[in-house]
């Protein structure tokens, strides 16, 4: 695998501070130019391909968003990217110990058309499409001055996102067990913020921070992210998303503990 475009050993104590306070932390330059076309590349030849039968069971298609889901499934060069060289012990680090392979998938977000352009415009922050994947109060812990968040999702850019095209973030909500429907009561400019990014970097976010995806506007161009989420190994399984015999026959050791959790009950193992 390629590595990436500079040496890194894990979070700087600045990066690590500001994901802390935060609940994510945009890390610039992790995958080349040549990478990210690869992995272009590979979501284009998933989504043309008609012998896959799993790629978008349960996430149908819409005129604004592709999704082509369990990727690492699909082509070895995707699990090991889920392992990549950089990227893989920050995810550890983040979650607080050994980690599963929760989520894995392409996200293709596509322009709206000319007849929403105007809809779009008047479109108001507290309208976009706010979710968390795990509360704080179960999905959080502290441990040697840090937070984990025992489901965090590393988003790899694959194209540039301009003004407008980036993800929407509210800073300092994983920290709140505020429900999402309250904080859209009051959302305003002052509590989101949405992240410009150039192709190549890597946004790691907590599942217990409020977060969006994009609208993008008519003409841009399509927006490619690469997405891998990793928990806790104990915690079970999303539906479908239980690895099929035959994948697991052929990783490798370490890929099938990743993608099957099997440490179980060992996550920070050693410490209780």
């Amino acid at each position: 695998m390629e590595t990436a475009t500079r040496e890194r050993t894990g979070l700087t104590r600045a990066e690590r501070y500001f994901f802390d306070v935060n609940g994510y932390v945009l890390l610039e330059g992790i995958f080349s130019p040549a990478e990210c076309g690869r992995l272009i590349d590979l979501a284009d030849r998933m989504d043309a391909d008609d012998g896959c039968a799993y790629k978008h069971d349960g996430y149908p298609k819409t005129p604004a968003l592709t999704i082509l889901s369990r990727c690492a499934w699909y082509h070895p060069h995707l699990l090991e990217t889920a392992m990549h060289p950089v990227l893989f012990p920050i995810m550890q680090d983040v979650v607080g110990g050994d980690v599963r392979l929760e989520e894995h998938q392409y996200l293709i977000n596509y322009p709206v058309g000319p007849e929403k352009d105007k809809e779009f415009h008047e479109c108001r922050v507290a309208d976009e499409g706010w979710h968390r994947g795990i509360a704080p109060n179960v999905g959080s812990f502290e441990a040697n001055g840090h937070y984990h968040c025992m489901f965090t999702k590393a988003f790899i850019y694959l194209t540039d996102n301009g003004p407008g095209e980036g993800t929407w973030v509210v800073p300092g909500s994983h920290r709140m067990d505020m429900p999402t429907g309250t904080l859209r009561e009051f959302m305003d400019g002052t509590v989101a913020r949405q992240l410009e990014s150039r192709a190549g970097d890597v946004l790691i976010l907590t599942e217990t921070l409020i977060h969006a995806g994009p609208r993008l506007v008519a003409g841009a161009r399509p927006r490619y992210s690469l997405v891998y989420g990793y928990t806790a190994p104990f915690m079970q399984t999303w539906n479908r998303y239980d690895p099929p015999a035959d994948l697991l026959e052929r990783v490798t050791p370490e890929q099938r503990s990743l993608l099957t959790g099997e440490l179980r009950y060992a996550f920070r193992r050693g410490r209780f």
